[in-house]
């Protein structure tokens, strides 16, 4: 009771104030101060008695962890990427609802070329302003934060400043230190005192009767078709309709948990859910952790979505009803991604804003070419007439004329005229039925649409033909079917809208609301949740989070704040890894665990997907009883794959494989984290023989090094450098990136480089079952697993318990016992040795061993 009383006064005293605020608060000793929250940090309760509560639980976990980002930036504030200040200018002093009035600045930066640390503000970023470039941590002193809330293009930003200054103070310099975004969207909800809390009150505490099956509610819902076409299994068939059934129920709140272990088709599962809540309009808002994972959502219905549309102009139609909502560089977004470019918001905006543009929107575009076509003999008159004319002044001037105008013929004056309008037109019909909400238009309008694209098509392709021919002029058969073809346009074009019964969009914010408020799926992060108020957005009736397991609890509050909503659905398996945390009391404390993890924790029920279609049954044999309880059905198309059988000939081993390099000797570098060079060099080894097999079969092949350490990554990474990367031939790729980069990842071979080797047993974080889990998970057709058996047997850590079922399996292989790999292992035990006596003889100066 005293902590929680202490909570709520710490709370008290800082309600009012904004998580800059606090920031700006921070002096350069607090910053350095490891303790500065350390007695505010409590773990986090598995249940909670009171909305406040909860909400008040994570906000000092929150601030510390934002103070140990910014210490970390601090002592690496040397090789911060940073921007050159040109000036600085005064706007205006606000309120914006904090305790303090905040200092607001335009900064233009200077146009500079050549940074090996080239940098752009974005919104959200937290920087420290200098007069010189920063060397060390006392270069900031005085301390100078500014939060940009503003970019406009790539030279002007504009920010908040920590404390006021004088514009003769020459700050030549920006420093980048972190980024606030998601912090301060969390602390905001943290503190939103305004939202609706119905279904954050069924999470409190376990809550079993919220799992169960309405039985107020029988309505049938036929999505047969969808199960059809996607072919799913039964546990994936019962979860969709499960969360159908909850969708509509509206006698309880409820949270259903779907358990999806790795290869069990989660995504697919989410995609098929998603494309059934389209087609029933059901308003619902689709979160994951981070941009990745959003897109790649995202992408899974859109070619769901492509996949059952019924023509090629189809696939576009009813896009109108899904939007994807963030910032485009960080979700990596590019023009040439299609459909995903087709359905993000300000991509949206932009093209709708142009469209309904009172003076060169749609309706001028049509009525442009109609009057065009409906009149060209007089349109090219005129035409004539203004060159003759413009000549004319010119020789009354007495103006030394350069060039004669050039009068074209009619054929080419009207081939440009209809080239230029029509593909205006195009464009803007593609982009009416891309982008319309499906309430706005109809599929009689779109049928018009592309009635009239192909008779512009055909008007240009006859022109492009006929129109520079002698025999094109009036009275002759050519211009007779040129006659023909122009009225066949305007009988259809006469049949198009020129106006839609939408609401006026005068600024961006009407059409953002009026995109957001029409869509039926949206897509965001789930801190971008925060930006889906019920003026913006409209009631919210269904939540799903994929990746939940690995979302931090507090990161799922704004969503569960959505106007309106009732039911959430999360998808996420809590024995792969969780989120991030930076803070060691911050993790210790609980605050890295999901709201999937506590409630399962709880007791609440979980619908288990229990079909995989990744592994060989030998590589999931092993995870599916160590983690899952056996529960883990192997599919048909893993169990009697002939590219298995083709795979493995002549690989020096089998699907499973633990391969004992036992001289190997770990070694702590930069930052503590440690590497293995004997294991380096057998698994470079290992690469080069996959690389020959996948060349002389023309055998496509993908392969991924995994390792627990980042030293090990990037020691892995020097010594194999480019030498597969820069390959022009697509059939071998090679992915090395730690156990935490790979979570959702999956190659062909997957070769884990356990690193530590020892005679005591010593593992680290090694011996986290949920980062085991995810190494083992990763390969579809070989998993080789590379360490020290007499370490990891000591352990007493599951990797104990995979070297005992790998030796009874017959699946133990001495790295010593092949010639080419037992040579690597020689040269690397040289190579060592040579470092390490070179080392000797430097230190000890004349008395040079040899």
């Amino acid at each position: 009771m005293d902590d929680l009383i202490e909570g709520i006064s710490f709370m008290d005293q800082n309600e009012k104030t904004s998580l800059v605020d606090r920031v700006f608060s921070w002096s350069i000793k607090d910053i350095l101060n490891r303790d500065l929250y350390k007695n505010k940090i409590k773990k986090v309760p598995d249940r909670f008695r009171s909305v406040n509560e909860y909400y008040q639980c994570f906000v000092p976990h929150l601030l510390e962890e934002a103070h140990t980002e910014l210490f970390s930036s601090f002592k690496s504030v040397s090789k911060s990427p940073f921007v050159q200040i040109h000036s600085m200018e005064t706007k205006i002093k606000h309120s914006s609802g904090s305790s303090s009035n905040k200092l607001v600045y335009d900064i233009t930066l200077k146009h500079t070329d050549g940074f090996s640390a080239k940098y752009q503000p974005k919104c959200g970023d937290l920087i420290a302003l200098t007069m010189e470039r920063p060397r060390r941590v006392d270069d900031l002193n005085p301390l100078l934060l500014a939060y940009v809330f503003s970019s406009d293009g790539d030279l002007k930003i504009s920010v908040h400043l920590s404390r006021s200054i004088s514009l003769y103070d020459n700050y030549h310099f920006g420093v980048f230190l972190m980024t606030l975004t998601t912090n301060t969207r969390i602390w905001n909800a943290l503190h939103n005192e305004a939202a609706t809390s119905t279904l954050i009150k069924s999470v409190l505490q376990a809550n079993t009767l919220a799992t169960e099956k309405c039985v107020l509610c029988g309505i049938e819902i036929d999505i047969s078709d969808i199960i059809r076409s996607t072919k799913l299994n039964s546990s994936q068939e019962a979860a969709i309709l499960g969360c159908l059934e909850t969708r509509n129920c509206c006698h309880k709140n409820s949270v259903k948990l779907i358990w999806g272990p790795p290869g069990t088709g989660k995504t697919k599962t989410v995609a098929t859910l998603l494309f059934a809540l389209l087609k029933l309009s059901c308003k619902t808002v689709v979160c994951a952790p981070t941009n990745t994972a959003i897109v790649e959502v995202a992408s899974r219905l859109l070619s769901l979505f492509k996949e059952n549309s019924s023509s090629g102009n189809d696939t576009y139609y009813r896009l109108g009803n899904i939007v994807l909502s963030g910032n485009r560089d960080r979700m990596g977004i590019s023009k040439n991604d299609h459909v995903l470019f087709d359905v993000f918001l300000d991509e949206r905006i932009d093209k709708l804003g142009k469209l309904f543009s009172p003076f060169s929107g749609w309706m001028q575009r049509i009525e442009s070419l109609i009057q065009f076509l409906e009149n060209t003999e007089g349109k090219y008159e005129q035409h004539v007439y203004e060159l003759k004319e413009v000549e004319r002044m010119k020789e009354e001037a007495k103006r030394t004329r350069q060039e004669v105008v050039n009068i074209p013929t009619f054929g080419e004056f009207v081939k440009k005229m209809v080239d230029s309008l029509s593909e205006e037109m195009e464009t803007s019909i593609v982009d009416l039925y891309t982008h319309l909400p499906k309430c706005y238009i109809s599929s009689e309008d779109v049928k018009n649409m592309n009635a009239s694209r192909e008779d512009l098509q055909r008007l240009r392709y006859f022109l492009r033909e006929n129109s520079s021919r002698d025999d094109f002029k009036k009275g002759t058969f050519r211009f007779d079917i040129f006659k023909s073809l122009i009225s066949v346009c305007l009988e259809v074009l006469r049949l198009l809208p020129k106006r839609f019964e939408i609401p006026d969009m005068f600024e961006k914010e009407d059409i953002r609301r009026f995109c957001l408020q029409n869509a039926h799926i949206i897509f965001c992060t789930a801190s971008g949740a925060a930006d889906m108020n019920a003026e913006r957005t409209g009631n919210v009736e269904l939540l799903v989070v994929d990746e939940a397991a690995q979302l931090k609890e507090c990161e799922s509050v704004a969503a569960l704040q959505l106007p309106g909503l009732r039911h959430a659905i999360l998808i996420g398996d809590e024995l792969q890894l969780p989120a991030m945390v930076h803070n060691e009391i911050c993790e210790r404390a609980k605050f890295g665990r999901s709201l999937f993890e506590r409630l399962v924790l709880l007791g609440h029920n979980k619908h288990l997907l229990d079909v995989q279609y990744r592994m060989h049954p030998s590589i999931s044999r092993f995870p599916n009883r160590e983690f899952y309880d056996g529960r883990i059905t192997d599919a048909t198309i893993v169990q009697e794959s002939i590219y298995q059988k083709r795979f493995l000939q002549g690989n020096m081993f089998g699907s499973f494989s633990f391969i004992n390099v036992g001289r190997g000797k770990e070694e702590f570098g930069d930052g503590h984290s440690p590497k293995n060079m004997i294991e380096v060099a057998v698994i470079s080894e290992i690469i080069s023989k996959l690389f020959k097999v996948s060349s002389e079969r023309r055998m496509k092949m993908s392969v991924g090094v995994v390792s627990p350490y980042k030293g090990q990554v990037r020691a892995i990474k020097d010594r194999i450098g480019d030498q597969y990367s820069s390959l022009p031939s697509q059939l071998f790729t090679l992915n090395v990136r730690s156990v935490d980069g790979f979570q959702g990842g999956e190659e062909d071979v997957i070769i884990i480089s356990t690193v530590r080797s020892n005679g005591n047993g010593k593992v680290g974080f090694l011996n986290n079952r949920q980062r085991a889990n995810v190494a083992l998970t990763r390969a579809r057709h070989c998993l080789w697993v590379i360490g020290n058996e007499t370490t990891l047997a000591l352990s007493g850590s599951i990797w104990a318990k995979l070297i005992s079922d790998s030796k009874t399996r017959g699946c133990f292989y001495e790295a010593l016992d092949d010639m080419n790999l037992r040579d690597a292992m020689n040269e690397a035990l040289l190579e060592d040795v040579s470092s390490s006596l070179g080392s000797l003889s430097i230190r000890n100066g004349r008395r040079n061993i040899w």
